[in-house]
């Protein structure tokens, strides 16, 4: 069998754009989808049952969809339904983002289940109101509890950046996908975006553990 690694040695400079890519869509969803889980999950602990309604619905929905139907839904659903002229690049980031925004809602309820009520209700006993007692004193230890989780659903959104080869943009899989068939080396091209892919899943999951030892460090200190 004859392995023509050459040619994606000389191709290699476009795999890293290409793994910048996967990265910048993931960063950039991931981002978003914190901001909008941030918001589903006041809408679920509001007062209001519509809201928790709505709230419940939306999480439930979105945690359904495949992650490819929902990037199709984005790129060309949104675009024909709406008139909108949504690039590759947009379409997959909205896409992460409102699949990342589910599972960031459910952690974030997690976070704030599990601090004590009565810190909230010492809160309200001094005066403080419902957004200082939230800003000041459950808020700060919320983040704690959920960074670790929330950076799990990074690495599950850098996995998914992948898709975007589906839309045409230049990321890892495409570069592979166009090499393949220009240079006829499918098999090295595959195979070298998989050490690739693996070797960044590898490096991101060590930093989880990392931030989560050092937590938890802090946490028994």
């Amino acid at each position: 069998m004859n392995l023509g690694f050459s040619i994606i040695l000389a191709q290699w400079p476009r795999f890293l754009w290409g793994l910048g890519y996967d990265l910048y869509f993931a960063l950039a969803g991931f981002a978003i989808g914190c901001v909008i889980g941030f918001i589903s999950y006041l809408g679920s602990a509001s007062r209001l049952k519509l809201a928790r309604a709505v709230s419940y619905i939306y999480v439930q929905i979105v945690r359904g969809l495949p992650m490819y139907l929902l990037l199709l839904w984005v790129y060309f659903g949104l675009a024909t339904k709406f008139g909108l002229a949504l690039t590759g690049s947009q379409s997959i980031i909205i896409a992460i983002a409102i699949m990342s925004s589910a599972f960031a809602s459910e952690i974030f309820r997690t976070g704030y289940n599990s601090i004590d009520i009565g810190q909230s209700e010492a809160g309200k006993a001094l005066g403080l109101s419902d957004y200082r007692i939230n800003r000041s004193i459950l808020f700060p230890q919320v983040i704690r509890v959920v960074i670790p989780p929330l950076l799990n659903v990074f690495v599950i959104c850098f996995k998914a950046s992948t898709y975007a080869a589906v839309v045409a943009v230049p990321e890892l899989i495409f570069a592979a996908q166009d090499i393949s068939l220009n240079q006829y080396r499918p098999f090295e091209a595959y195979i070298s975006v998989a050490v690739l892919l693996i070797a960044t899943m590898l490096v991101l999951s060590l930093l989880v553990k990392v931030v989560e030892n050092r937590l938890n460090e802090s946490r028994g200190a």
